[in-house]
């Protein structure tokens, strides 16, 4: 997928593969969002159990959401070193995009889910959440970048490059 797009270095990394673009790194971390409060929970002992009820009062919530942002967890973990990965993981890789559109599935009937149990009333939380999760649906069905990211070959480091 050598288009005329795509032939500025700026695209890639200093291996040879492809570089994840800002909105890619943007949509992981909205995905991830669960996990993030999770972790900074989990740094801040005495207070970590007061800040998960806070944002997430319903346990189920959190563990769906931890559910939810897992693939984009892994694919963040991913993005940065694709080239020492086995090569199991490279069709893993390219599945990326399917995986970001299912998570984001996911996401959006378990955000639909919550705005039936409060009988659709107007929070502005929601619709902000709501409406990053559908530009970013969007981005990922109509962005080239996206396409190229995942499309683009794996190249893997050689034993010269490893001492």
């Amino acid at each position: 997928m050598n288009t005329p797009l795509y032939q500025s270095p700026d695209y890639f990394d200093k291996h040879g593969n492809a570089k994840p673009a800002l909105f890619f790194w943007l949509a992981c971390i909205f995905l991830a969002r669960a996990w993030i409060v999770f972790v900074i929970a989990g740094v801040s002992r005495e207070q970590g159990a007061d800040m998960l009820a806070l944002i997430y009062p319903n346990h189920d919530a959190l563990y769906m959401g931890l559910a939810v942002g897992f693939p984009s967890v892994a694919l963040m973990l991913m993005a940065g070193n694709l080239h020492r990965y086995p090569r199991v993981i490279e069709s893993v890789w390219h599945w990326g995009r399917a995986i970001l559109l299912a998570a984001f599935s996911c996401d959006l009937v378990l955000q639909i889910k919550h705005l039936t149990v409060g009988h659709w009333r107007f929070h502005w939380s929601s619709a902000v959440t709501l409406l990053i999760a559908l530009w970013l649906v969007i981005y990922l069905l109509r962005s080239r970048r996206i396409q190229f990211l995942f499309a683009s070959p794996i190249y893997r480091e050689t034993e010269r490059e490893k001492k």
